[in-house]
């Protein structure tokens, strides 16, 4: 089980793409459509130990949660809630999150509920 109180996500720059990229494949079975768009200042994306990592695009007062994905070794240890709980807080006063999610990801929607997450609309 990892310690998570005194772990401070870190941001991913375009650099990290050699362990980004199998590890987003891991956990979508598809390459990560996000990393190009890290030049633009929009978008943001922080990890955790190369273990864990959030993707958000940030427009004025709203922040669409990307993706989220954490290895599967440690899974179920808290990293996905620390990342998002982290983006949360570090937000400014008054900041709107969306974000999508397949209606058969459990695990996400959960995830979503226990933090607070509201449903507006499904597709």
């Amino acid at each position: 089980m990892l310690e998570l109180l005194n772990i401070k996500p870190e941001p991913i720059l375009k650099e990290d793409a050699l362990w980004i990229k199998p590890l987003f494949i891991e956990c979508f079975g598809k390459e990560d459509p996000w990393l190009e768009r890290l030049e633009d200042s929009r978008y943001e994306a922080y990890q955790i130990n190369k273990k864990a990592f959030i993707f958000t695009l940030v427009v004025d007062d709203q922040t669409d949660l990307l993706t989220i994905g954490v290895n599967k070794e440690t899974r179920q240890q808290g990293l996905a809630t620390k990342l998002l709980n982290w983006i949360i807080d570090k937000a400014s006063p008054g900041q709107k999150f969306f974000l999508d999610v397949e209606c058969q990801n459990t695990a996400a929607i959960n995830l979503y509920k226990k933090i607070g997450f509201e449903l507006l609309s499904v597709r």
